[in-house]
């Protein structure tokens, strides 16, 4: 493989595959293996979308079928920080084995600049890698991160962060008060990337991978018409949140990038999760902590995302 590609670990809470479980994780492992700009080093799992076991299964699974079996999974962290935060029966005890944080200040540290974190789950295991060695935020080459809203809300009273956020508000602080170099590609622009049923049925006359996605992409499109019957943007399509944030790594264009300020509540019950952006920087003005997304071109993003899965086997 040529010097010039970007070297990535992928921390995800993968569920493709799980009943009723949202997709786009999965999608987002495949297209960090499509890229051929990319290098997948390592992936590292989190509980979110569905418990660490499951996800880490699932993860290993789908690497064997894309061909890439030699990517080591690392499994981490079960849930929340906060113990206060943990649900009961999604959040049980860890898989034993190499733990994520651990792996990911070994290899930070290692060889520093040289690997970007895609984190597209709660950002549980970036922070304890950051609590055993703050200084990963500097050795690392930048974290590009699925999460946040921004601009807009999530219009859902029961979780008023996006999720990733909303799971560990904790996390997300941290991450953000660290001094790592941070892009966020949150909701804003997320919600506005979808795949729809015709799309599914195009990847189904590819490979293996894309007719077990197209299965899993149907489901999870009909799960939703049944459970979310008000969320007319929903219907017969779903979002691509986490393949956004590994297309930008190498692909920042498909982007609009704006500095800011950004701060997480992690205490607040009716505004947990929520991020809050300072764009404006002037009342004592903080300095920008990360760059966020506020535009996407959304058909520039499908075209490529399209054509990189039409190449996997």
């Amino acid at each position: 493989m040529g010097e010039s590609l970007t070297r990535i670990i992928l921390d995800t809470d993968l569920a493709m595959g799980a009943p009723d479980s949202d997709v786009d994780d999965g999608f987002a492992l495949a297209l960090a293996v499509a890229d051929p700009e990319l290098r997948l080093e390592l992936v590292t799992t989190v509980g979110g979308n569905t418990d660490v076991h499951t996800a880490t299964d699932l993860s290993i699974d789908l690497l064997a079928l894309l061909g890439r079996a030699d990517v080591p999974v690392a499994p981490g962290a079960a849930g929340p920080i906060d113990p206060a935060l943990r649900r009961a029966g999604r959040d049980p005890v860890p898989p034993s084995g190499p733990r994520a944080a651990e792996q990911i200040v070994a290899r930070v540290m290692a060889e520093p600049g040289e690997l970007t974190i895609v984190a597209i789950g709660p950002l549980t295991n970036i922070a304890l890698a950051l609590m055993l060695e703050p200084r990963v935020a500097t050795a690392v080459r930048e974290v590009v991160v699925m999460g946040g809203v921004f601009k807009e809300h999530t219009n859902v009273a029961g979780m008023p962060g996006e999720f990733n956020f909303w799971c560990d508000p904790d996390a997300a602080q941290a991450v953000l008060g660290s001094g790592a170099t941070l892009r966020l590609v949150g909701l804003d622009v997320t919600r506005r990337v979808r795949l729809t049923r015709p799309d599914a049925a195009r990847l189904a006359a590819g490979g293996e991978f894309g007719r077990l996605a197209a299965r899993h992409t149907e489901h999870w499109i009909s799960h939703q018409e049944r459970t979310m019957p008000g969320a007319a943007v929903e219907h017969d399509s779903c979002a691509l949140h986490d393949p956004l944030a590994v297309a930008v790594v190498t692909r920042p264009e498909l982007v609009t990038w704006c500095d800011a300020y950004v701060a997480v509540e992690t205490v607040g019950r009716i505004t947990r999760g929520v991020a809050v952006a300072d764009l404006l920087m002037t009342d004592d003005p903080p300095k920008a902590n990360s760059r966020i997304a506020t535009e996407v071109d959304a058909d520039a993003f499908r075209s490529l995302f399209l054509e990189r899965l039409a190449a996997l086997p």
